[in-house]
């Protein structure tokens, strides 16, 4: 116990005397570990943040029948109870569509009723122009752009919605473009559409919105699809393999720039210490002259090193986790969460470098030979 004593003295003695040193070495250790740990706290909420954020290019998952030659339709009821079976942290949203042919006057038309409150979050990019707001008691509709310039319809009008044998007034809220089939769609509230269709309480495809990364949406595929066999849950690739690259080349840039400040920090960091070992020379010799083993000097300066690591690894992990933050708040507009594992790894990387980058000027030390120091060659 006394002798473990007198070490930590001694290196309590070796950091007072050589501070210049001992900052450099722990400056180094703490930028490091917090870019790194900053890094990896942002890294591992990515993923669920990027998915999130490209919610906004809209939905990832169609749900449909599974033989729509035999039956074109799915029960509202049977989509309620596959909207019970999602995380509620993951769905973001999910609109319902029911499509027929209608007429307005004599000229046909394309019409679809689907939930507009849904819309707005599987399909937040939708331009919507001249929004005006349906009167209390009236039925709204949203006539998409192609639509509108055929038929000369503009928001604010009134139309008369024909198909089999019922008809509705609808009043136009809304031109929506999105350069997509929408343009050529009059949209309609899912009831309204149903009455007009004779199809109540039926859709013949649901949107999902999901945040989930492209492995966990392959999941609740693969799910859905085996709890519900008579519909087909299909993934809209494009979008959801536009997200796997993203992620993918974040993954690789994060390791890229972990790799480039580890070497960097590893070679300051050896650097210091070998210069510190220069400097102590004579010192090293008299503890040999005095008895002290090859080992003992090694250990020295590993602990010495080790001791650095613990410490900058942990002030470097709380710089790290403020970085993140910041990084979360401006990209992401939201916090990154507080990982202990991440704590734990700062810490031994941090240790670990130290270590590493002592073990040269260590056995260098090892190897001094008192005789010729002390003679001052």
């Amino acid at each position: 116990m006394d002798r473990h004593w007198f070490l930590l003295r001694l290196i309590a003695l070796t950091f007072a005397r050589r501070r210049s040193r001992v900052a450099i070495a722990f400056t180094a250790i703490t930028i490091g570990v917090a870019i790194v740990s900053g890094l990896a706290n942002v890294y591992l909420d990515v993923g669920q943040k990027m998915t999130r954020e490209l919610r906004a290019y809209g939905a990832n998952l169609v749900l449909s029948p599974a033989f729509p030659e035999k039956d074109p339709y799915l029960f509202l009821a049977q989509i309620a109870e596959i909207q019970k079976k999602l995380p509620p942290d993951q769905l973001i949203g999910y609109a319902p569509y029911l499509y027929g042919d209608a007429s307005v006057g004599s000229r046909s038309v394309l019409l679809a009723g689907t939930n507009f409150e849904q819309v707005k979050k599987t399909s937040p990019y939708w331009k919507i122009t001249g929004s005006t707001g349906a009167p209390v008691g009236e039925h709204p509709a949203v006539v998409g752009e192609t639509v509108a310039k055929r038929l000369g319809i503009k928001a604010g009008d009134r139309v008369t919605l024909t198909a089999t044998a019922s008809k509705v007034d609808v009043t136009v809220i809304g031109i929506v473009s999105t350069g997509g089939k929408e343009d050529d769609l009059i949209l309609v509230d899912l009831d309204v559409a149903g009455e007009l269709l004779q199809k109540p309480g039926m859709a013949n495809a649901v949107y999902l919105s999901i945040a989930a990364t492209p492995a966990q949406l392959d999941s609740v595929t693969q799910e859905l699809q085996g709890q519900f066999p008579a519909l087909t849950a299909s993934p809209i690739r494009q979008i959801s393999q536009a997200e796997g690259q993203i992620l993918r080349r974040i993954e690789s840039l994060v390791l890229f720039a972990v790799a480039i400040i580890l070497v960097l920090t590893l070679l300051c960091l050896a650097i210091t210490m070998m210069n510190a070992v220069m400097e102590r020379r004579l010192e090293i010799g008299l503890k040999k002259a005095l008895g002290r083993q090859d080992i003992e000097i090694a250990a020295e300066f590993m602990i010495e090193g080790a001791v650095l690591g613990l410490a900058g690894g942990i002030l470097g992990w709380g710089l790290g986790l403020l970085v993140a933050q910041g990084i979360g708040q401006s990209v992401f507009h939201s916090s990154i969460a507080v990982r202990l594992p991440v704590l734990l790894l700062a810490v031994a990387l941090a240790t670990g470098l130290a270590v590493v980058a002592a073990f040269v000027p260590a056995r260098f030390a090892s190897r001094i030979r008192p005789a010729i120091v002390l003679k001052g060659e």
